[in-house]
């Protein structure tokens, strides 16, 4: 297992995929899960399929662990959610949930496009109610996500080291 992983999380539009390519830009070593593990599962069966919904998103186990368990790097930033994502906590030092308000998420969110955001205006309601709801995985450190990116990665590099 790397000697440190750590997970960035959040609701879609909280900058995930941002945080991504400036750690990778810093020469951080990242995963990006969209790009990497996840895949859109029938939401009964848990299999490959069915439509694509907000709570669909899952990460491949064999992929995942794969990489979570490799000796190295040292130091690995997940960037990602998942409907399944509770099963892999074991593997992270620490999780980071990146935080905005309803206001941020809303903008973003609506400055997608249809390629990359296909659940339209609805998903971004559901978004913001789930944002209300400040669900996340028990002891994940919040992240204002809403600050410059370069302080947002600045803030988890320092909350990791």
């Amino acid at each position: 297992m790397a000697k440190r992983n750590y997970l960035v999380e959040g609701l879609s539009g909280a900058g995930k995929s941002s945080v991504y390519e400036e750690l990778i830009r810093r020469g951080c070593k990242a995963i990006s899960t969209d790009r990497t593990w996840a895949y859109h599962a029938d939401p009964d069966t848990g299999l490959p399929g069915g439509p694509i919904y907000h709570d669909t998103l899952m990460w491949d186990q064999q992929k995942a662990v794969s990489e979570l368990e490799s000796p190295e790097p040292e130091l690995l930033f997940v960037c990602g959610s998942s409907r399944n994502r509770d099963r892999f906590l074991p593997y992270f030092t620490k999780i980071f949930n990146l935080r905005i308000d309803n206001d941020t998420m809303r903008r973003r969110l609506q400055k997608r496009t249809d390629d990359d955001w296909p659940l339209g205006q609805e998903g971004v309601e559901l978004m913001l109610r789930l944002n209300r709801s400040d669900e996340k995985p028990a002891g994940a450190i919040d992240v204002d996500a809403t600050q410059p990116l370069n302080q947002v990665v600045d803030e988890l590099l320092r909350l990791a080291n």
